[in-house]
């Protein structure tokens, strides 16, 4: 790792001979990727804008390209277009060739249109030039003029301020195997592994104090406690295999709001300006300062985490969303001297406050999943983590990791119709599940008359049968209702959708792949959360409860959802979230 040359480059600085080993295929970008960096560029307007790496080994005087192919051709194939329209001061500064096909590097250096059917080589060497051509005729309107000012600007942001990421490996390197290994992902050239490499290579040794080797022991064990499934579901609502490395979170909380949000490898050219100034302005040790501020972040994020209440406070406003740099940033003060605890606290309680924007119990009660859905989910999901947050004197973790494994949606305790369902299978699955409930030891409780059960029985064998009934949503309807009312509180037969789409009414459940269940009455769900409970899976801790009764005060009824258990649970939800009203 030391023995590298990592640096940022001006395109217009990049100079040399670099050929292209017959390992690689030619050079095949189309239009669209064309555009797209073109486009980037431009649109930096003379700002610092970084490319992606472009990836060498020195061999004798010219150096050997093994990733990065495609954008320095075209980088070339720009620079011949000025050429062409601007005279010979704007010719490339660099040169390519190609070990193999020598016929190719003569025709990139002298592109004849009328040749491109000759190879698959001139083909896309032709096209990508045409498009080139094509790109700032349009931005121009064809006019000479403009777009002899358009290529000159363009020119001085590739002198000043286009960079690429220059990564010049060791010329004992193996080309053939780093391009292999590059190109399958086993060295993810991430903005974390280019930031490592900033401490570790060899010219780094004097701003380092000779601690490069205990940096490199303690930013593996940062990657190491990053992924721990706990720590990462606490800091970050992605999935944890699409990040090849985790310490990007943390690198990612320092970078400033400067530079293009486009630049895949904006962090790396962060830190690297970074060096830069603190070289210019100090005589200290550079690097090691860089990464002491790295490891205190570290350091700050690992507090959170251990410390009850912060765990809970901020994983739950990253679980709604909010991102984790906004929280970092309110803690550090803007850049001043950090928050203390008692402060913080306050300032995580205000912003918790804000997300469910809540002013008392009866605005909580007129929360309806008609027109404040965002609101009911994010107070659900406040229950939860709160009701985990106080139980057993704040011995108990809510699982972010877990909750965050499934999809979560608000969903009605009891339905009281299922009119949603229009698949056969859908169908299926609720007469099935509804009916085993009417035929069970608790059926009695229902008084499901025979009738009705037979009917239910002829409909799900016929929707077994290959050829399928006719008119089945009519026919389930009608069942349905009759279902429905069976399974309904007699004191809520009268009063239809009252209270259906109320928070009195709603919990999480994961539902995703079961239109069925989400469809279903209180007394199905409950079996089935009971069966989840079994196998282990986990269930969020109030929906839990909801269906255990835990919340019901007085001789609850375990096969309904009822007037007294609605109140009940309104009131436990209202005792946990009031300390956040505004």
């Amino acid at each position: 790792m030391s023995n590298i040359i990592l640096e940022t480059k001006n395109v217009g600085k990049i100079k040399g001979l670099f050929y292209l080993p017959n390992y690689q295929r030619g050079y095949r970008w189309t239009s669209e990727e064309i555009k797209l960096l073109l486009d980037d560029i431009y649109e930096s307007n003379g700002n610092p804008y970084c490319l992606q790496p472009i990836v060498v080994k020195k061999k004798d005087e010219r150096f050997e390209l093994i990733d990065g192919q495609q954008r320095l051709t075209t980088i070339y194939l720009i620079c011949k277009f000025m050429e062409a329209k601007l005279g010979d001061l704007y010719e490339p500064s660099f040169k390519l060739e190609y070990e193999t096909r020598k016929e190719s590097a003569n025709f990139l250096g002298n592109i004849d249109l009328s040749l491109r059917n000759q190879n698959i080589d001139y083909y896309f060497i032709a096209s990508a030039y045409e498009y080139i051509e094509s790109y700032f005729t349009e931005k121009t309107q064809g006019d000479r003029r403009e777009m002899a000012a358009y290529l000159t600007r363009l020119n001085e942001y590739f002198i000043s301020s286009v960079s690429v990421i220059w990564y010049e490996v060791d010329s004992t390197e193996d080309g053939i195997e780093l391009f292999e290994r590059l190109n399958i992902g086993k060295i993810p050239l991430t903005s974390s592994e280019l930031v490592k490499a900033l401490f570790l290579k060899d010219s780094a040794k004097d701003k380092m104090s000779g601690r490069q080797e205990e940096a490199s022991l303690q930013w593996d064990m940062i990657e190491q406690e990053l992924r721990n499934p706990s720590f990462w579901g606490f800091l970050s609502n992605t999935d944890g295999k699409q990040n090849p490395t985790r310490i990007d979170l943390i690198l990612d909380l320092m970078v400033d709001e400067s530079g293009n949000d486009r630049e895949k490898y904006r962090t790396f050219f962060y830190f690297d300006r970074q060096i830069k100034a603190l070289t210019e302005t100090t005589s200290g040790n550079t690097l090691l300062e860089i990464w002491s501020r790295i490891y205190h972040v570290f350091l700050t994020l690992r507090e959170w985490y251990t410390n009850h209440d912060f765990y809970h406070k901020i994983g739950y406003l990253i679980t709604i969303g909010i991102p984790l740099k906004k929280i970092y940033t309110i803690w550090q003060n803007n850049g001043g001297i950090p928050l203390a605890k008692d402060i913080f606290l306050v300032e995580l309680d205000k912003m918790i406050s804000e997300s469910i924007g809540i002013k008392d119990k009866e605005e909580l009660l007129s929360l309806s999943y008609d027109n404040r859905k965002d609101k009911l989910q994010k107070v659900l999901t406040l229950f939860n983590v709160e009701t985990e947050r106080l139980m057993d004197e704040g011995k108990r973790r809510f699982p972010f990791d877990k909750h965050k494994d499934s999809k979560w949606s608000l969903e009605h305790i009891h339905a009281q119709n299922a009119e949603s369902l229009k698949k056969n299978k859908d169908i299926l699955a609720w007469l099935e599940s509804h009916i085993a409930i009417l035929k069970s030891s608790e059926g009695y409780i229902f008084e499901a008359n025979d009738e009705l059960i037979e009917k239910m029985e002829i409909l799900i064998e016929q929707l077994h049968s290959d050829k399928g009934p006719g008119n089945v949503l009519e026919r389930f309807n009608e069942i349905q209702k009759e279902v429905i009312i069976i399974f309904t509180p007699k004191e809520d037969a009268v009063k239809e959708n009252e209270y259906s789409h109320h928070l009195a009414n709603m919990a999480l459940l994961d539902v995703s792949q079961n239109a069925a269940l989400s469809n279903s009455v209180f007394d199905v769900k409950r079996h089935r959360v009971i069966n989840y409970d079994r196998e282990g899976r986990y269930i969020p801790v109030c929906t839990k409860h909801v269906f255990f009764k835990y919340y019901t005060k007085e001789s609850p009824s375990l096969f309904f959802w009822g007037e007294s258990d609605r109140r009940d649970y309104v009131e436990a939800i209202d005792e946990k979230i009031s300390p956040y009203y505004l």
